[in-house]
């Protein structure tokens, strides 16, 4: 099982990940240059993190590898992967608008292993702040 690390450990360790309530994630295959990028839920049913309490519960998160049947039967393959968490965010919607922006703009690249983008949610406005996000990791996975 591989674990997690982080795309930026300047911003975040894997110690942090529970202060969130969830995170966008880049899974590679070295192999193939192939890359998936996903959005997972930290804590059970929980969208905001200011929702956590004592008796909350942590999602798989720790375990997890992926939904896409592409990137789990590569993994159950054998195939040689790395698993990174590109960004947390204290809301779920935040992290669904970075997930869905980076697959709009990433996901017909052929390494792309997204087939669609499978999301609903409200624009929030923050002054710029996930706009510099996505700009620094598109910068950065280009």
């Amino acid at each position: 099982m591989n674990k997690w690390t982080m795309f930026y450990p300047d911003e975040f360790s894997t110690s942090d990940v529970t202060d969130y309530a969830a995170f966008v994630y880049l899974i590679q295959f070295s192999d193939t240059g192939e890359y998936y990028i996903g959005v997972k839920q930290v804590w059970k049913g929980i969208k905001n993190h200011c929702e956590v309490r004592d008796n909350s519960s942590e999602s798989n998160w720790i375990t997890y590898d992926s939904s896409s049947k592409t990137v789990k039967e590569y993994i159950s393959q054998g195939m040689d992967h790395r698993k990174q968490i590109l960004w947390c965010f204290k809301s779920l919607q935040e992290a669904a608008v970075l997930e869905t922006a980076l697959i709009a703009v990433l996901g017909t690249d052929w390494r792309c292993l997204n087939k669609a983008i499978m999301v609903k949610t409200r624009m929030k406005k923050d002054n710029g702040e996930q706009f510099r996000v996505l700009q620094r990791v598109i910068g950065d996975l280009r």
